[in-house]
């Protein structure tokens, strides 16, 4: 099973995901759980789930890098972060706002199966040469969640200022859940070579509860790549994170989320309306430090672009597309 390419902080990659059922090591829980300001607390109880998460707002935030400084105002070379093969230039020119001629220019070496969709020996996709940093205002969101074990019993991400508080809070939620896979559970070994069968959990311990969690979160569509119940076609291929076994059981993708890009922070451009009411704009990764937070020489700074869209549907906001920036 392959990866998803996504970047963290690097002290993150030493964690290790669900750990195995005869361990015995425990988490000391808070006596107190932070209080939210500026946004009523998450109920994921309603779900059918059995820990407590919070979220709150900082509306008086100030976008910056992870280090504190102002985020740039620099133009630097911008490319997709994400799978983009299997996909169309079309559908690229959809989703990222950029033109299919220009993108087809700046990139000779990718090329097209007979259906149209993309193929490439590299991650590599450009999208600008010259792009302006954006200057979006931001809030900060702070997700809560004391059951978990540390770092991610509190974890805080920057999110546009533009989006609906609803809308906030379910992005917020799918950052979370990104960066926190695989922790906080308790599994062994399943009748999957590429799975590990959660035994206990102070989050949810089968499929159904974690379907009914991440139901509050994204779209059916979104929910279609990061679950795969036992009747799906293919079911037994093993492509999304989170996998129905056998009665009902719930199977995790082993590994943690992982990083491989040294990030300095991340930003976002506004948000806009799409013919539907949806609301589009793109993570902005900005990458203009190394690993150790020193400054790139001139001409290797560059950017990346996170696609994301979150839907308004009769049981509220949710995530429809989500590759978070960071």
């Amino acid at each position: 099973m392959q990866k998803k390419w996504y970047a963290a902080p690097l002290a993150l990659l030493l964690l290790t995901a669900c750990a195995p059922a005869q361990s015995t090591a425990s988490e000391a829980l808070p006596t107190e759980t932070p209080a939210a300001t500026g946004a009523p607390d998450a109920t994921p109880e309603q779900a059918g789930t059995a820990w407590q998460e919070q979220v709150s707002f900082d509306d008086t935030y100030t976008a910056s890098l992870r280090d504190g400084s102002p985020i740039p105002q620099a133009t630097l070379p911008l490319y997709y972060k994400g799978n983009w093969w299997g996909k169309t230039w079309a559908a690229l020119a959809e989703e990222t706002g950029f033109a299919e001629a220009e993108l087809r220019a700046l990139n000779p070496q990718v090329t097209e199966a007979a259906d149209g969709t993309l193929q490439s020996d590299t991650s590599e996709l450009l999208l600008s040469e010259d792009y302006a940093i954006p200057q979006t205002e931001e809030i900060l969101a702070t997700v809560t969640v004391p059951g978990m074990p540390e770092p991610y019993q509190e974890r805080q991400y920057p999110l546009p200022a533009a989006l609906p508080r609803e809308a906030a809070e379910a992005l917020a939620l799918s950052y979370y859940n990104a960066e926190a896979e695989g922790q906080g559970f308790t599994c062994e070994s399943s009748e999957s070579d590429d799975y590990r069968q959660v035994m206990a959990s102070q989050r949810f311990t089968t499929f159904s509860e974690a379907e009914a969690y991440f139901e509050t979160i994204y779209t059916p569509a979104a929910l279609s790549e990061l679950l795969q119940p036992l009747s799906d076609e293919g079911a037994g291929e093993g492509t999304a994170y989170y996998r129905e076994g056998t009665g009902g059981t719930l199977l995790i993708a082993g590994y943690p989320y992982d990083s491989i890009i040294p990030q300095s922070g991340y930003t976002y451009t506004e948000p806009q309306v799409l013919p539907d009411g949806s609301l589009q704009f793109g993570g902005v990764c900005v990458i203009v430090t190394d690993d150790l937070g020193e400054p790139l020489p001139e001409g290797e700074g560059r950017l990346y672009y996170a696609p994301t869209v979150v839907v308004e549907t009769e049981d509220g906001w949710r995530v429809g597309t989500t590759n978070p920036p960071f």
